[in-house]
């Protein structure tokens, strides 16, 4: 059995993980979200490899544009998730793809994360 992960921090967990993600202080590189245990509450159920894949989605093309289809994706296959679950999954896959990206500084990526999670809150609430 494949064990499933996800990110969950209850209702306001969404808002204050999106802000903290992205605004680590600047001395610090920037500290993404490990996937949690669905054995938490408020965790979508997902796979590493689901988590993986829809990172691999948002940095193909546009994010903001791919991002309206994964919040589509995931409301219809988690119809009881709440926001918070859903703004926390995104965040969970999109920062690693952020951080990987050697070309950018730990100022940029953190301004890059910062603006992602902006719209992504626009967009789920």
């Amino acid at each position: 059995m494949r064990e499933r992960f996800g990110l969950g921090a209850g209702r306001s967990g969404g808002i204050a993980l999106a802000a903290s993600c992205a605004l680590i202080g600047s001395a610090f590189a920037l500290d993404c979200p490990d996937p949690q245990s669905i054995a938490s509450r408020g965790v979508l159920q997902e796979t590493l490899a689901d988590i993986a894949a829809t990172g691999k989605i948002l940095s193909s093309g546009d994010p903001e544009k791919k991002t309206v289809g994964v919040i589509a994706d995931l409301r219809s296959r988690h119809p009881k998730a709440d926001g918070a679950e859903i703004v926390n999954y995104v965040i969970t896959a999109y920062c690693p793809v952020i951080n990987a990206l050697t070309t950018l500084s730990e100022a940029e990526k953190k301004a890059r994360m910062d603006a992602f999670s902006k719209q992504l809150l626009d967009k789920v609430y």
